[in-house]
């Protein structure tokens, strides 16, 4: 018979990081890593592409669609601001 013990054990090794890594690397590789990849090669353009999206000096370190994380700030410290001049 086993012990509550093992089955714990058991558990823990089969849900742990490097079990489920080691089984996504398994795989024919991770489903996203092919898209996460920028190639910067010189081909004759004029600049750095990360597909067809041309990295200049504004916009190679933040981009525009960046500013997201700001919003999840933003949005509920305005609504907060504005429900407390809601009278009552």
């Amino acid at each position: 018979m086993q012990k509550p013990g093992d089955a714990v054990a058991q558990f823990q090794q089969a849900s742990s990081v490097s079990s489920l890594w080691s089984r996504l690397n398994a795989r024919k590789g991770l489903p996203f890593a092919a898209k996460a990849v920028a190639e910067l090669k010189e081909d004759g353009r004029d600049g750095d592409y990360v597909g067809d999206y041309k990295l200049t000096v504004w916009n190679a370190r933040w981009q525009w669609t960046d500013n997201v994380i700001f919003l999840t700030f933003l949005c509920p410290a305005a609504w907060v601001w504005m429900m407390s001049k809601v009278p009552k």
